[in-house]
Order: C-alpha cells, then sequence, then structure tokens
C-alpha cells in the first residue's frame, strides 16, 4: 500500500501515463508516478468474470411530506409563539424586581 506524502491518504492507482502507473490520493487529489522498478509490486493479478459479478443496487423511498401550512395555520403559530414569549418576557421581568 501507498499513501499520500502531503495528507496521509490511501493512494490507488488512477491510470497510466506514458507506460507508467499513476496513483491519485482518495482525500487530496494528489497524483505520483510509480518508477519502473515499483510497478511490479503493484499490478493487478486477477479479474472476476463478468458473469460472477454481483450487482447491488439501493432502492429509496421517499419521504412521507406534510401538506403545506394554510395562512391561517401560520397566523395561529405565530400568535402562540408571541403569548408564549410575551409570558417569557413578563415572567423574567417579575423575577428581576424581587
Amino acid at each position: 500500500m501507498k499513501f499520500c506524502p502531503h495528507c496521509g491518504g490511501l493512494m490507488v492507482p488512477a491510470g497510466h501515463r506514458d507506460g507508467k502507473i499513476v496513483f491519485r490520493c482518495t482525500r487530496c487529489g494528489y497524483e505520483e508516478v510509480i518508477e519502473s522498478g515499483e510497478e511490479k509490486d503493484y499490478t493487478i493479478v486477477g479479474t472476476t468474470p463478468k458473469e460472477e459479478r454481483t450487482i447491488t443496487t439501493l432502492r429509496v423511498s421517499e419521504a412521507k411530506r406534510k401538506p403545506p401550512k394554510t395562512l391561517e395555520e401560520w397566523e395561529q403559530e405565530r400568535e402562540e409563539y408571541r403569548e408564549i414569549l410575551q409570558e417569557l418576557l413578563q415572567e423574567e421581568l417579575e423575577g428581576t424586581e424581587e
């Protein structure tokens, strides 16, 4: 395995350039060309035949959304918040006088 000299991330084969293997960091994207002597250490031994590969899929269901609030619901909610805020302010003012 090879690690990035800049950030320490894992370096993976990213392709070939001028007949040499190019490694790219998975974190920062730093690229490095491997010297000819090191190429033997990073060769792929075998591949899985296409018929034996397993394809996985992920099915994401949509979350049930609440219907949008009507103007009346917004006004009612705003009025409730206003009442709560007034009560809290009143309690705070009464608490500081004592």
